[in-house]
């Protein structure tokens, strides 16, 4: 692959010829001729032509004799031209487009209409992705990504753990995966999973391919990790840039903001939230949510909970918060029940999960003291 760099502008009109000479070709006025352009930019003169000759146009470098057109200007004017955005005849009187020779000879030359060369893709949202409660029914299989990079040592695994029990307890069948477990190449950004039907370049050298299918087969997808630099840890951020080819490479315009159109499509599949983060306030997950919402959006997969929980690692390391670590854990179960049975949690389980663990200050002395002690005895900080 060629290392990007500037077009010039004779690699700009190669770039237009082909839909240019397909539109040519249905023409019913087409004349053989030769349009002479010499073009203004970043400095440069850059002379090419265009040939119509046997039902075909084809560009050439350099200079012709005896055009039977003549257009000089500067490049940006003729792609305004070609563009519809700026008059023949306003381009004309202003000086912009200087022709020379017989000007009917474009007339043989018909304008590139994109918007008919490509059908429209359509991918409507479906009635359970505008209102999934109301279409809902407990799910019959479950796949819980855990993306906490610790695994089972990590603090989401306590608080998943009975998420998923709530949800057995509703009747799903649940399955845990850790995606820390796995060996998921990172995304190269090759397209071939758009480009190509055998898919990407790793399925047969990684485990991708196959957390893909199994999760593709869920009715709801859990995602449960610890927040990492506001956002999500890296491992999941690589799954869902190797996830892209669940959508065609098109576009949909039939919804309040651009999308493309769906691969797979489910009559019921949902997705739903577990994260936990440090900090004691809750607005530090507002940018993995609006980062989630939009996966939502994209994917086609509404997005019909997100339990939040902060200050989670002093939760299980002072004894002082065993009663709301206890009543917190009960809720989370309870919120996978719920979310199983109804499609979605109730604002007061979600309160009882996240309510307040102490003052913002206390909260501070009791987190620096914690690192602080970890520090000076060298303690392995993965055990906690």
């Amino acid at each position: 692959m060629n290392p990007k760099k500037l077009q010039t502008p004779y690699e700009v009109m190669q770039s237009m010829l082909d839909p240019l000479d397909e539109a040519y070709q249905s023409h019913e006025n087409k004349k053989d001729g030769t349009i002479q352009f010499h073009f203004s930019c970043h400095g440069e003169i850059c002379s090419c032509y265009l040939k119509a000759n046997a039902g075909h146009l084809t560009l050439h470098t350099g200079e012709t004799e005896n055009p039977t057109v003549t257009l000089r200007c500067h490049f940006f004017h003729w792609l305004d031209l070609s563009s519809k955005k700026l008059n023949p005849v306003w381009g004309m009187l202003t000086g912009k487009l200087k022709f020379k020779g017989d000007l009917s000879f474009f007339k043989t030359i018909p304008d590139v209409d994109y918007t008919v060369m490509a059908a429209e893709k359509f991918d409507p949202p479906t009635p359970f992705e505008k209102n999934p409660s109301k279409h809902w029914t407990v799910p019959k299989s479950v796949v819980i990504v855990n993306a906490s990079p610790r695994a089972k040592n990590g603090y989401t695994d306590l608080f998943v753990s009975r998420f998923a029990d709530g949800l057995k307890e509703a009747g799903a069948q649940v399955e845990q995966v850790y995606l820390s477990q796995l060996n998921v190449k990172t995304c190269v950004g090759c397209w071939q999973c758009w480009m190509q039907e055998k898919g990407c370049v790793f399925d047969k050298t990684d485990d991708f391919l196959t957390l893909y299918e199994k999760v593709n087969q869920a009715d709801l997808i859990v995602y449960a990790f610890p927040l990492y630099v506001d956002g999500m840890p890296s491992i999941l951020k690589n799954y869902f840039d190797r996830s892209v080819r669940r959508v065609y490479p098109y576009i949909c315009t039939d919804s309040c903001k651009m999308r493309h159109p769906r691969r797979i499509v489910r009559k019921q599949q949902a997705m739903s939230v577990l994260s936990i983060c440090g900090f004691p306030e809750r607005l530090q997950f507002k940018a993995l949510d609006a980062h989630f919402k939009a996966i939502s959006h994209n994917f086609h997969i509404p997005l019909v909970s997100a339990v939040y929980r902060t200050g989670a690692m002093f939760l299980f390391n002072n004894p002082f918060f065993y009663k709301q670590q206890s009543q917190i854990l009960e809720h989370t179960q309870t919120a996978g029940r719920e979310l199983a049975l109804y499609g979605k949690i109730k604002k007061r389980t979600l309160r009882k999960i996240q309510q307040k663990l102490s003052s913002h200050s206390e909260f501070a002395k009791m987190s620096d003291y914690f690192w602080e002690n970890k520090i000076k005895n060298q303690i392995n900080i993965r055990d906690y």
